[in-house]
Order: structure tokens, then C-alpha cells, then sequence
């Protein structure tokens, strides 16, 4: 496979898949970014998490779910010290970002609030405002069919770009990365799992 940098949502446990953790540390500097979610969210404290992100390649996150602007700045950066507290996690993976400049205000405390790396996921392109307050923006996520369609490259901006894939043809991951890369993004991911959990295991692909 080749594409700049493999970017996962591991929303797998790490002792009960660990032969998916383990996969993924022996993609060494081929692993840019993985996403940790024990629980929507930081969870209690799974010491599992912390043992696992402590030698894994790559920049790791954690998921914080921002409900497109609805949830309490409050709330999302009580995640945010979990996440740090009880995993070592200081990177931050915001989820159910708005795409429109409604909200760039927002975003922008929130940005303005994180102490590490910012990762914000619309989903979607969203307005150029969203490309200057992280690390890294999520362009796409859906469907293999609707990936496929796309016939214009990701806006440019101070952000890198991730493609989330799902629902991809068996033989089509590698094919699937080129064009993520293609069209500008510089993390990619593909998996033939779909809704409503594709990133629930790691891709049967993935491996050194």
C-alpha cells in the first residue's frame, strides 16, 4: 500500500484485539495517526489503553465528540484532560465538526483551548476557516462508491487532509489510497467493513 501516511480510528480494544494493535505498531513510521476511543470518549481509565499507546508509532488521539457544535466547550475539554490524565493522550481527534463558517468561532475556542495537536473531522470539505485551526482535517468520510465519484481535489490550507473509506471492494484498498493521495490527502484510510461500524476492527489488509 502506498500512501503518505496510514491514519486509522482504532475503535478496537487493545487486550481484546491485540492482534490489531499489534499490526499496527509493526507499521512503524508508515503509521501518521491513530484515533483511541474506549468509550465515545475517555472512558473511566482502561489501563489497557495507556500500555498500548505508550510505544505505538505515529501521532496518537483521542475521540471527543463535539455534536456539531451543540456540546458545552466545557464538556468537550473535560475529554480532552481525561484523555491526558488517565491514557498519556494529548493529541485530540474532535468528531461531528461542523463544515460550514457558522461555527468557525466555535472551533476556533476550542482550538485555542487544546494544548496538542488538533485533528477535526467534518467529514466533509468544509469551509477553508476549518483548514487553519488544526493539524489535520478529515475531507472525507463515507462510502468507497461515494469516494470514487469525488473529481476534484481537497482545498488547500495550512491543515493536512484525511480520507476515512468504508465499505471498499475486496482488491480495491491499494487503488482506493492512490486516489485518496490523488486528490491531496495526505492520511488515508480503507476498509471493506460499513456502517454502522466500520472502524470497529482493523482492516485485514494492514500489516507490514
Amino acid at each position: 500500500m502506498s500512501v503518505m501516511s496510514l491514519a486509522v480510528p482504532a475503535y478496537f480494544h487493545p487486550r481484546r484485539e491485540a492482534a490489531d494493535w499489534e499490526r499496527l505498531r509493526a507499521l512503524g513510521d508508515r503509521l501518521g495517526v491513530v484515533v483511541v476511543n474506549p468509550d465515545s470518549g475517555p472512558g473511566s481509565g482502561d489501563a489497557a489503553y495507556r500500555s498500548a499507546v505508550r510505544d505505538l508509532p505515529g501521532l496518537v488521539a483521542g475521540y471527543v465528540d463535539t455534536d456539531y457544535a451543540r456540546r458545552p466547550l466545557s464538556e468537550v475539554l473535560a475529554d480532552v484532560a481525561a484523555y491526558r490524565r488517565l491514557h498519556g493522550v494529548e493529541a485530540v481527534f474532535a468528531d461531528q465538526v461542523t463544515s460550514s463558517a457558522e461555527h468557525l468561532g466555535h472551533y476556533a475556542r476550542l482550538a485555542a483551548a487544546v494544548d496538542g495537536p488538533l485533528i477535526l473531522n467534518p467529514g466533509v470539505r468544509p469551509d477553508p476557516g476549518y483548514l487553519r485551526l488544526a493539524s489535520v482535517v478529515v475531507t472525507f468520510e463515507g462510502p468507497w462508491s461515494a469516494h470514487a465519484a469525488l473529481d476534484t481535489p481537497d482545498p488547500p490550507g495550512p491543515a493536512a487532509t484525511w480520507h476515512l473509506v468504508h465499505g471498499v471492494p475486496d482488491g480495491e484498498e491499494e487503488r482506493t489510497l492512490h486516489r485518496a493521495t490523488a486528490l491531496g490527502a495526505t492520511h488515508a484510510y480503507a476498509t471493506a467493513a460499513a456502517l454502522p461500524n466500520p472502524w470497529g476492527a482493523l482492516a485485514t489488509w494492514v500489516g507490514p
